[in-house]
């Protein structure tokens, strides 16, 4: 039987759709996408601006909300500092240099994302006792001479506004102190339950605990040293990190003003003043400082300082 022949049917087609547009018109697609895409990245990139220049300015304007808290000026010294957003506060310390210096980075929550945009605001005249790390809109900013004997400077103590402090058994004078503040972050003997408990001179069930006796501020497993209530409110307000590092530039500080003194009390001796003070051993003190363990060395040769007395005045 013959075989039957078989033929194969010639299909042709023609693509539709773009290949029938005028190149006018893929030229003005083209172009629009460019359009399109670069409208997208500039506006990003607008966004991003935007969040830098508003983190900044945020940082600059904290770091200038403090200056009222420093030298005395002001009719207080305890200030509320609101932000116009929810804030992240990276705070970094470096004692390098001849007086170190403070870092304030601060990162906003705008459009539902942190802004990550890594502008930091620094001051070598300032001293800021804090986290490393916290968060917030509003924050409580108080301060505290520091005298050793002669003052060296103002210290700052920031925490966010919404983080209950409860002090329990502390000293008549310095609860005190602290309670003339008006801070409403601050609880004293009867605590609220999220509180952060801080014990004196006890180790029950505590969040923070000081040894007056021994001028220790125990906390999250560190030991730091204190002589002196601005210290004391410097060592519970702060991470270690910060603390030691603070504490470091103001013995550079004090070792500066030390030499002003010292060049003073050499003048008044040829005015007939003879201020008997062991400026030597002060100095070599400060040149010894390591670590906060130190500063009861340091406390004691400031003790032995005297001022001079009526119009032989050193500070």
């Amino acid at each position: 039987m013959p075989k039957k022949k078989t033929y194969a049917k010639k299909i042709s087609f023609r693509k539709k759709g773009f290949l029938d547009l005028p190149f006018s018109w893929i030229f003005a697609l083209i172009v629009g996408a460019i359009i399109l895409f670069g409208a997208i990245y500039f506006a990003t990139r607008a966004s991003n601006v935007a969040s830098t220049a508003s983190s900044a300015q945020a940082g600059a304007s904290l770091v200038n909300l403090l200056s009222p808290l420093e030298n005395g000026v002001g009719s207080a010294n305890m200030i509320t500092i609101t932000l116009p957003l929810n804030s992240r506060i990276d705070h970094q310390c470096s004692s390098f240099g001849n007086f170190g210096k403070d870092t304030l980075s601060v990162d906003q929550f705008i459009n539902g994302k942190w802004g990550g945009t890594e502008v930091s605001i620094s001051s070598q005249n300032k001293y800021i006792f804090s986290p490393v790390f916290f968060q917030g809109k509003t924050f409580n900013v108080f301060s505290e001479p520091f005298n050793l004997p002669f003052n060296v400077a103002d210290l700052m103590y920031m925490t966010n506004a919404q983080t209950k402090y409860c002090f329990v058994n502390m000293p008549l004078s310095s609860e005190t102190a602290l309670m003339n503040l008006n801070q409403n972050n601050f609880e004293f003997s009867t605590c609220s339950g999220n509180a952060t408990k801080i014990c004196f001179n006890s180790n029950s069930n505590c969040d923070i605990n000081v040894n007056t006796n021994a001028g220790t501020v125990e906390k999250s497993g560190s030991i730091m040293y204190f002589e002196g209530d601005a210290l004391m409110y410097a060592a519970i307000f702060s991470d270690k990190s910060i603390y030691e590092c603070e504490l470091g530039r103001l013995m550079k500080r004090t070792s500066s003003l030390t030499d002003i003194y010292l060049e003073k009390a050499t003048i008044l001796q040829k005015e007939g003043c003879t201020p008997q003070t062991n400026f030597a051993g002060f100095q070599n003190s400060l040149n010894g400082y390591n670590s906060s363990e130190d500063i009861f060395t340091v406390s004691n040769y400031a003790n032995q300082l005297e001022n001079g007395g009526y119009q032989c005045n050193l500070w």
